[in-house]
C-alpha cells in the first residue's frame, strides 16, 4: 500500500477544475487551512460531519484503558465512503 501524503493531496487537487488556476501554494495553505479548521473544531468540541465522507469527534477513553482519560480523535466513515473503500 502506497502512502498518500499532503503533497500527493496538493498535486492531485491541482488537477481538478476548481483549482486548475490556481497557484501550488494556494492550493497547499487551502489544504493547511482546512485541515487546521478541522482539528480546532474537534479540539473545541464540536463534531465535524463531511456528507458522502463521515464524521470527525473527540473521544475520551476510559480511565481504565490505555488513553486513561485522555482524549483522542474519532472517525467514523459515512455509509458511502465505507462502501466505497469496500469496493476498491
Amino acid at each position: 500500500m502506497a502512502r498518500y501524503t499532503k503533497a500527493d493531496l496538493v498535486n492531485d487537487l491541482l488537477l481538478h477544475d476548481a483549482f486548475s488556476s490556481r497557484s501550488k501554494k494556494f492550493v497547499t495553505e487551502f489544504v493547511e487551512d482546512f485541515f487546521g479548521t478541522l482539528a480546532d473544531k474537534v479540539v473545541a468540541g464540536d463534531e465535524v460531519a463531511i456528507p458522502g465522507f463521515g464524521k470527525f469527534s473527540k473521544y475520551q477513553g476510559t480511565t481504565a484503558g490505555k488513553l486513561n482519560g485522555k482524549f483522542r480523535p474519532k472517525f467514523s466513515a459515512f455509509t458511502d465512503f465505507r462502501n466505497a473503500v469496500s469496493q476498491g
